[in-house]
């Protein structure tokens, strides 16, 4: 991004907007398995306990999750899919959950889903659900605010693409508290 255009929009970050007061957006961004997989193997540290992660967006709000586990290359690689089972409900809650279905050698292997507990903070499960706490993944990242701007996020799937929905909006003068307008 250009230097200017960044150091312009992290003033009107830190100043609540203020500049785009009353402004609204919705937005539709699929966003490509390519991309997906790309980040998840930049995001991935190398003591991570699994390796070779590749996800599938599928329609009907499904995901396929292919990894393997360690340096285990004996071991074939394991699947499941993940169901968006809830989206999140703004601003009560930013989580979103997933449902995980496991079949054939991967209902078998539970002590290989230990995996599981290596999941970075804002990601847990209980259970055969994991809980993607967005406002927790974008503090880490220094984003936490830009969910204030927020009104409902959806998270969906069709083949090849995640597609996230997004409806946002910045306060009028009339509606902020504590920023000058």
């Amino acid at each position: 991004m250009d230097p200017l255009l960044a150091a312009l929009l992290t003033r009107q970050r830190d100043r609540g907007f203020s500049d785009f007061a009353g402004a609204s957006a919705v937005l539709t961004l699929p966003i490509a398995d390519r991309l997906l997989n790309d980040a998840m193997t930049e995001a991935l540290p190398p003591s991570a306990p699994v390796r070779d992660v590749q996800l599938t967006s599928r329609s009907g709000n499904r995901i396929g999750v292919r990894f393997r586990i360690g340096a285990a290359s004996f071991l074939p690689p394991f699947n499941l899919t993940l169901v968006i089972e809830r989206q999140p409900d703004l601003p009560r809650s930013a989580v979103l959950v997933l449902r995980m279905e496991m079949g054939g050698l991967l209902s078998l292997a539970g002590p290989a889903l230990r995996f599981l507990d290596a999941l970075p903070p804002g990601v847990q499960v209980e259970k055969d659900l994991i809980l993607v706490d967005l406002a927790t993944l974008l503090a880490q990242r220094g984003l936490g605010e830009l969910l204030e701007y927020a009104e409902e996020v959806q998270i969906t799937t069709t083949e090849g693409s995640l597609v996230v929905g997004l409806r946002a909006h910045v306060p009028g003068p009339e509606r902020r508290t504590g920023h000058e307008g």
